[in-house]
């Protein structure tokens, strides 16, 4: 099939253009473009880069939680999803964040999201969060789940309202069976998690 001189010539005119508007595009935007095709394939949960502690969302998040939540606070409410819930899905993760907010509110707990998860943490293995007295460091060393945690409890800082757990403040893994839970009552179970609400 034969084409005419001059419609060649407008084509090639137009590729040559792309091309060079391609080239003298600023690295940064092309990185961006790129970055963006990325994200459409990965889990908006899980960075791109799982070895690096750096998570330019949690930025954002940051941003936006209530003033009156410290930097401090999240990161124990981060911590605290972390270490208690890493392995299980999305929603026992949130699940174990909303247990220590709603002890925040009931009055029988500390008023404050660090007080919940430390508390009794002096007490070797007595203490509410058997992480925080285990004596082994209570700092995150797997990236990615680290920020998942955080994630989480940044979401449920930001919709505190939204209590999956219908108000429960304590949890076992299903696997056990503490003393306490015959006196509280049962609300839902996620994953490996049973939770339970403390009536008045």
């Amino acid at each position: 099939m034969k084409y005419d001189k001059p419609v060649v010539k407008i084509i090639s005119s137009a590729l040559c253009v792309f091309l060079l508007g391609l080239y003298l595009l600023p690295q940064t935007e092309v990185e961006a473009s790129i970055d963006s095709v990325t994200r459409l394939n990965t889990s908006p949960l899980v960075p791109s880069h799982p070895s690096s502690i750096y998570d330019a969302d949690i930025d954002v998040l940051l941003s936006q939680l209530p003033l009156d939540i410290s930097q401090k606070s999240f990161r124990c409410l981060a911590q605290a999803v972390y270490f208690e819930a890493r392995s299980e899905p999305f929603e026992g993760q949130v699940a174990v964040a909303y247990v220590i907010l709603n002890r925040v509110k009931d009055r029988r707990y500390p008023d404050n999201i660090c007080g919940v998860v430390f508390q009794n943490e002096q007490r070797r293995h007595q203490c509410q969060f058997s992480f925080a007295c285990d004596g082994l460091s209570d700092n995150p060393h797997e990236m990615a789940a680290w920020n998942v945690a955080r994630r989480v409890a940044g979401g449920a800082l930001k919709n505190s309202a939204s209590d999956i757990t219908a108000h429960s403040t304590h949890y076992h893994a299903k696997y056990v069976q503490p003393r306490w839970a015959k006196y509280l009552q049962p609300t839902i179970q996620v994953g490996s998690h049973i939770f339970y609400r403390e009536d008045l």
